[in-house]
Order: C-alpha cells, then structure tokens, then sequence
C-alpha cells in the first residue's frame, strides 16, 4: 500500500512512511514557553510508534501573539528546550518538524494584555467574548514576518529537520488572508493579491531561513466557512503562488477531510454563525490539482484507519497527518502497521485522571481536550 512507501521532499529529507503526527495544542508547557516534561513524554510516546514524521505543537513567533500556554520560538532562551522537543519527536527515527505560529486578532489578552492585542485590522474575532485587536502598522508586520524567519532559524540551531508555517485555523497568517479579518488598504491587504502578500512574505522568509536542505512546510485552511470569507477558488490561488517558493509540502487543514469541513473561527458548529455550503469537489483534489506536484500535499481530519489514510491519497495527497486517533490511542500506529484495527482505542477514558496516566497525556492539556465537548470522543 501507498501508505507505508517512503516519500522524499524537494529538499532531499525523507520519510519512512506516509504518515505523520498533527500538530496537536498541548496548553501544558511551562509559562515561559520551554516544554515540560509531560509535554515531551506525550511527543516521546507516540512518536516511537514509528512515524514518519511528526509535527510539534504550535510554538510562538512573537511573545505578543501567544494564544495558549505553550511553546515557543520566540528566542534563544527557547534553544534547548526546542532541542530536547525535536529528540523527543525522534523516538523512532522519524523527521521532526517545528510549527511556528502567531495569535494575532485570537491571541490570549490574560497571555499578553488586552491593550497589546494586534491583528491585521481592529476587527474582532467570532469567538465568544472576543476583544478587538488594534491594527497593526507597517513596521509591526515587516517585524511579524522577521520573527518567522528568526523562529525558523532556531529550529534549524536546534536540530529540527524542517519548519511548517501555521498558515491556517484562524491564526494570524490566516487573518490576513481573510477578507473578514483583513480590512487594510496598504500593501498587506485590499484586494485578493494583496491579501496574500504577508502569506507569501513569511512563508518565503522561512524558506531562506532553514536553506535549501531542510523541509519547509504551510499550513492552509481550504476556505472559511463563515460568510464573506474567502472561497476554495482564493485558497487555490494562493497555494498556486506558495508553490512556486519550492516549498517542501502544504497541508490542508480540515476536521474531517470526507465532508469537506474546516474548523470554525468559534469553534462549534450549532448553527450560531452563518455557514457557507462546502464546495461540491474535495479542497484536497482541488489544491492537489493546482500545486502539480511542485509541492507535497498533506491531508488531515478525520483519520482513523489505514482505509481513511489510503482514501485521503486517492483524493490527491501524498501523505496524511493523524491528530485525535493519535491522542486517544498513543500506540495508533503499530496497531495498524500489524493490522490490529479492532484493537485501536474508539475514545478517551471516563475517568479525567485515568487520561492523563494511562494515555500520557499532560494534565493541562486533558483540561483543554475537555473544555471543547465534541471535538474528542470518550468512552
């Protein structure tokens, strides 16, 4: 099968298998955005299953933008922490690769202050009990895109075979490609081309940063599904543009990559903002169909099996990123490499604590996993 066949990257790094850990919110690092322990066993664990690859948590760019507790590559007080990451990801032998991330208008006012708060435009996020940002100046987004690059240069010092820009799920990177979010009538927005300046500036800034050998990934939301945000013809557009940067792969982030269904700015789904009818072909074949090859394409959302994962490639993808089934069940993998299916865990225990110990999964983060009913099933 396709998914147990290595894949090599345009920069020459490869992978064993199709497969690769999402990136995942832990919420559990320590405050001064350094990984705690818990957070490494929780990579450590599921990595060794023998993931091609696996992708870390969002860490932080700029310590202004932080939407949760987590960790950061902000600054060289960030290094060894991101070096003891990258071994963890490592446990079998697997590519390590380091998101990076900025909150922008969804970044935590408790985290940073609410008066520091800065977005593309003074416009306020969906989600409940959302402040509004102010506009960011020209200066501040020149800055933005440098702390990228600086973020990808540490990850490159500290050992990480490649860096995925977190240009999707309503981060700042995403904000600015939003016509919702981006109100600006400078370089950085007003029309389509402009709106994806910034996209393409910070993806371009880490590309020169980690240099021609190290994988360069992005991160894309397909189209928002609230009304007047952009459509699968926009996003088509801007992955057209991100793959002539000779990036290594875009993933395509989606919550379930069958029903065509990205996430949500306020996150649920119970009707309470407008939707938007999914585009009748699958944003996997349709980006797959743009990008040609000049770029891998990753899907993700709702893999469970090795069927999903062999589905998701005939949609167009080359490799496929695994995130709840992955957290439910740490030993994911080897049950399906050994056809163990039947034995794959369906959901978390009812126990809270039970969890945290049977499935190393850091106190705060089962916090955070719980505080969004749906989104992980228990048993």
């Amino acid at each position: 099968m396709v998914v147990w066949s290595p894949f090599r990257f345009n920069c020459g790094r490869e992978m064993a298998n199709r497969f690769a850990i999402a990136p995942m919110t832990t919420n559990a690092s320590h405050d001064d955005g350094t990984a705690t322990d818990d957070e490494l066993e929780f990579v450590r664990r599921r990595a060794a299953g023998g993931f091609g690859a696996a992708i870390s948590s969002a860490a932080y760019v700029a310590a202004d933008g932080r939407s949760w507790v987590g960790i950061g590559a902000a600054h060289q007080g960030h290094l060894s922490s991101l070096q003891r990451l990258a071994e963890a990801m490592r446990a079998a032998g697997g590519l390590a690769i380091l998101q990076i991330y900025d909150g922008g208008r969804i970044a935590k006012p408790e985290l940073i202050g609410e008066q520091i708060m800065r977005a593309p435009s003074a416009v306020a996020s969906l989600r409940p009990g959302a402040k509004t940002p102010r506009a960011m100046t020209s200066d501040e987004v020149e800055s933005l895109i440098g702390s990228f690059r600086e973020a990808a240069a540490l990850a490159r010092k500290a050992g990480f075979d490649g860096v995925e820009v977190h240009g999707a799920n309503h981060y700042a990177v995403h904000q600015f490609f939003s016509p919702r979010a981006n109100h600006r009538d400078d370089k950085w927005g007003g029309t389509l081309a402009k709106r994806m300046n910034f996209p393409l500036a910070v993806a371009q800034a880490v590309r020169d940063a980690l240099g021609p050998k190290l994988i360069a990934g992005f991160r894309v939301t397909p189209f928002e599904a609230e009304a007047d945000g952009y459509t699968l013809e926009d996003a088509k557009l801007l992955c057209d543009e991100l793959a002539r940067l000779n990036l290594d792969y875009i993933s395509i982030s989606l919550d379930d990559f069958r029903k065509s269904r990205p996430q949500r700015e306020n996150r649920v789904y119970d009707g309470s903002v407008e939707e938007i009818h999914a585009p009748a072909k699958s944003p996997i074949t349709e980006l797959a169909r743009v990008i040609a090859g000049r770029s891998a394409v990753m899907a993700s959302g709702g893999i469970k099996t090795c069927g999903d994962a062999e589905e998701a490639i005939g949609l167009g993808a080359d490799l496929v990123a695994v995130g709840r089934a992955v957290v439910v069940d740490p030993e994911w993998l080897s049950k399906v490499r050994s056809r163990r299916e039947a034995s794959i865990l369906a959901g978390l225990p009812g126990d809270e604590r039970e969890i945290a110990d049977a499935l190393s999964i850091p106190p705060r983060m089962v916090e955070y996993i719980l505080s969004r009913p749906g989104w992980i099933p228990r048993l």
